[in-house]
């Protein structure tokens, strides 16, 4: 699978990039801000978005999701230290999503992406 991995944290978004790439999918874009993943999923059209909740500028992960998924049917994944009711509540109205507690394994990772690849439309 091809994807774009949305996280302020460099080190992180690293990190998920190279335990992607050992399960096999390719990386195509890092973005910082939730203004950044937009546009990135516009141009790269990837199979699914990594998506961290709390970013720089003024749109954060959900809205972000919201709107790449809406505009272009991509899954997002979050990818959050955030894990709270309040934020889970918010994160369910995006589907098919998949929400991942930080720090990320490599099995998480491999368990969320057959998720998304069995999702349905």
């Amino acid at each position: 699978m091809t994807v774009v991995i949305a996280e302020d944290e460099r080190i992180i978004a690293l990190g998920l990039s190279m335990m992607l790439k050992r399960l096999g999918h390719e990386t195509r874009e890092f973005c910082t801000s939730g203004e950044c993943c937009v546009e990135s999923v516009e141009r790269e059209r990837p199979d699914v978005v990594f998506m961290d909740i709390m970013m720089d500028g003024p749109m954060d992960g959900i809205e972000a999701a919201l709107i790449v998924h809406s505009r272009f049917g991509t899954p997002v994944i979050f990818t959050t230290a955030y894990d709270d009711p309040a934020t889970r509540e918010r994160a369910a109205a995006v589907s098919p999503m998949v929400f991942l507690t930080k720090p990320v394994s490599s099995d998480m990772l491999s368990l969320a992406l057959k998720g998304i690849e069995s999702s349905p439309g």
